[in-house]
């Protein structure tokens, strides 16, 4: 049934292991990436957080505006009802993770504890489920065993092949994955577990590419293609015949994407440290598109504070080269065409 229990019979084709060895190079630059943003890892990973929790509580469906999902997650507004609770304790777990990615291991314990701190609010606790237990007893009670069980099983697999160093990590943590999304081990919350465990594995593996891009945002830009792989991996999990490379595949790729994105906006970080950061703002708005939003600016300037942007905004504006299109956070802007009276 687990992928787990038979990972030694997976093998790991030349086209996975190339994108492997790449992950593994890209690992190799994570304290070069450290090292650039210096001071300011805590405002990268804070932001980045923020996207994760926005695009996560997108991908499960809570039912909130966007303009409050948007004030919970960056300004911390007090929720008004569990939905907005709910998405208030993702981010905080997600934080949690991020910063101390150790708390909290892989054990059913460990995921258990992090369920309920994001129900924190529900009135019951979430608890391990049951299913058919493979000795028949005449007590219909004896018949069934925890979950819980199984999980401990899976975790006590991967422990020992880590220690053995008898099986490469990232396959090894995306196998334990498909494992628990199957096994649905508690009796309600088992979606947004399985992606809190994915965000898990994936810190420690060392993955820091997602510390400065938004893991669940790449997800959800490509949310078809990840469920046709997961379900595809699904196929016959019960049966212990899970087809699982695919997955594998789809994911050791959004993995280098990750890595592709992170470069080239440490890149930019760089840059912007080197340079007036007024001056590249300015310039960045320059050469956008005729109608532009702030938002638009944050994605090539994602480290660069608010403060800066508005004041750069406002130097073009009061040279005539923008004027607004509206009020408030949202406001579109356009840049004025050069010609006769506005050069």
């Amino acid at each position: 049934m687990s992928c787990i229990q038979n990972i030694n019979r997976f093998l790991i084709p030349n086209d996975v292991t190339v994108i492997l060895a790449n992950i593994y190079k890209n690992i190799g630059k994570n304290g070069v990436f450290e090292e650039i943003v210096g001071n300011d890892k805590e405002r990268v990973i804070e932001q980045t957080v923020e996207r994760d929790a926005y695009f996560l509580s997108s991908i499960i469906k809570l039912d909130i505006s966007d303009m409050r999902t948007r004030l919970i997650i960056t300004k911390g507004s007090n929720p008004r009802n569990k939905e907005e609770t709910t998405l208030s304790n993702i981010k905080d777990i997600l934080m949690t993770l991020q910063k101390r990615p150790n708390q909290f291991g892989l054990q059913s314990n460990d995921i258990l504890n992090i369920t309920n701190l994001v129900f924190t609010h529900y009135n019951s606790a979430i608890k391990f489920d049951y299913t058919a237990s493979d000795r028949k007893s005449i007590l219909q009670s004896q018949n069934m065993k925890s979950k819980r069980l199984l999980i401990d099983e899976i975790t006590e697999e991967i422990t020992k092949q880590l220690q053995n160093q008898s099986f490469e990590k990232i396959t090894l943590y995306l196998h334990y994955f498909i494992d628990f999304y199957n096994i649905k081990p508690f009796t309600s919350q088992n979606e947004i577990s399985s992606f809190i465990l994915l965000y898990l594995l994936i810190i420690k593996a060392d993955i820091a590419a997602f510390k400065y891009v938004s893991f669940f945002e790449m997800i959800f830009e490509d949310y078809d293609n990840f469920q046709t792989e997961l379900k595809n991996a699904s196929f016959n999990w019960q049966e212990g015949y899970s087809q699982s490379l695919g997955f594998i595949r789809y994911m050791t790729k959004l993995i280098i994407k990750g890595y592709q994105k992170t470069e080239e906006i440490v890149k930019n970080y760089k840059f912007d440290k080197n340079l007036s950061k007024i001056d590249n703002i300015e310039h960045t708005i320059l050469n956008m598109s005729e109608i532009f939003t702030k938002d638009e600016i944050r994605v090539i300037h994602p480290y660069v504070s608010e403060s800066t942007i508005n004041r750069a905004l406002i130097n073009l504006r009061d040279n005539g080269f923008i004027r607004p299109l509206g009020k408030g956070r949202s406001a579109k802007w356009i840049r004025k065409p050069k010609g006769y009276g506005n050069d």
